[in-house]
């Protein structure tokens, strides 16, 4: 039998971090490179959904055809990737208060960190190798794994190396509290982003936080 341990998921994006310009800007560059269109992601409301369906959904609002969308697909997330990685050295990434103090604190208590996140799995890897958090993560589910958030939520449990004593995820979005539930996850909203408090309560969040910083002076493990 696995050793059990404490499983802490966490999404990415208005999460951990604020905003990445390059993440971004790769998009306005592979859409233009990849189907010859001007867009951002801007176009439409993209918080917590996944890579993949953020270029769909723009695409098809744009007047492209399914077929033509798919065809290129694979070439358009090369690109973003590529876009990414070359630029975000250039990146200015801010961490959302006490998101830094918070990891080191789980892991000080022996819990296990992995990522739900909608982002590419190399484009997750190369925020956090960033802003100095990759250390802290060693599995999860990401936006190349699903289009669906909680397929990514039982994909990470999936892939973690222990058994699970509980379960927690924390996350901006309605998705994330919805993928969260779906696993039976206590679920900690953070509103941080676009969402408001009361956006998140409604969708199912067990909790509610401004950012890390009030967690810090709670015992978030013996919830």
């Amino acid at each position: 039998m696995k050793e059990s341990a404490t499983v802490a998921l966490f999404d990415i994006d208005k999460t951990l971090i604020h905003r990445s310009e390059a993440h971004e800007m790769g998009f306005s560059h592979a859409f233009r490179e990849v189907y010859g269109v001007d867009a951002s992601v801007d176009m439409i409301s993209y918080h917590g959904k996944t890579d993949p369906r953020i270029a769909r959904e723009i695409l098809l609002s744009l007047g492209l055809e399914g077929p033509e969308i798919e065809s290129l697909m694979d070439e358009f997330l090369r690109r973003l990737t590529d876009y990414v990685r070359k630029h975000i050295h250039e990146d200015e990434i801010r961490l959302i208060d006490g998101a830094d103090e918070f990891l080191n604190t789980l892991k000080g208590r022996g819990a296990l960190m992995g990522l739900v996140t909608g982002n590419l799995r190399e484009i997750a890897c190369l925020k956090l190798q960033r802003v100095g958090l990759d250390e802290y993560f060693s599995f999860g589910g990401f936006g190349s794994d699903s289009s669906s958030r909680e397929m990514l939520a039982e994909i990470a449990l999936e892939r973690c190396p222990l058994s699970r004593a509980r379960t927690i995820l924390f996350g901006d979005t309605p998705y994330d509290i919805k993928a969260g539930r779906h696993i039976g996850a206590l679920t900690i909203g953070m509103a941080s982003g676009s969402y408001t408090r009361e956006d998140l309560i409604e969708a199912g969040a067990d909790y509610v936080f401004p950012d890390f910083r009030d967690l810090l002076l709670m015992d978030v493990l013996e919830f």
